[in-house]
């Protein structure tokens, strides 16, 4: 085996555990967002929150220019009493149009009162949101397991460790010491 075809073996398992790694651990966070979400609308205390403050942000890509007007995030803090009195304030970016003052329904769970979501948001379309995001993780650990599966093909095979041998004709023979082949 060539050391060449072994790096790029090492190489191409490593590159492809680290897409597998990340692709599983994005899908079990979305995974583990949407129950904590699907939780807290099931078993969460109801309170009426109201609309403290709303401000927008824009969101560049990395790299692009200030040509690119970005992503409009709508941010807007809620602030609500817990049923012990507690006063709690949350941020949501929903991308609901709330002004200042708005009443805004909220459920959250007695233990983790900062883990709170209004429940006027479309449901629906969180849950297809957080299934595409899955199944973008699903992929990406996908595509590493066969990066990992090449590579370890590479590197088994010694990848440049001499001319290819072609089944039904004779192998390819190694010059010896002393002998020369001109044309």
């Amino acid at each position: 085996m060539s050391e060449s075809g072994n790096f790029i073996g090492v190489f191409f398992v490593i590159v492809g555990l680290v897409f597998a790694g990340a692709g599983l651990a994005s899908a079990i966070g979305v995974a583990g967002g949407a129950n904590r979400r699907a939780r807290i609308l099931q078993d969460g205390v109801p309170a009426e929150g109201r609309c403290l403050q709303t401000y927008v942000t824009v969101e560049r890509r990395v790299g692009s220019d200030l040509s690119d007007p970005g992503r409009h995030v709508r941010h807007t803090i809620i602030g609500f009493r817990t049923a012990d009195g507690r006063d709690i304030r949350i941020e949501e970016t929903s991308g609901v149009p709330r002004v200042v003052g708005d009443h805004v329904p909220v459920r959250y769970l007695p233990l983790e009162p900062h883990v709170a979501m209004a429940v006027d948001r479309n449901p629906a379309g969180q849950a297809a949101a957080s299934g595409a995001r899955v199944a973008m993780g699903v992929v990406f650990m996908v595509v590493g397991l066969i990066v990992v599966v090449i590579g370890i093909g590479i590197a088994s095979s010694g990848f440049g460790s001499g001319p290819p041998h072609v089944p039904g004709f004779p192998a390819p023979q190694e010059p010896g010491p002393g002998s020369y082949d001109f044309p």
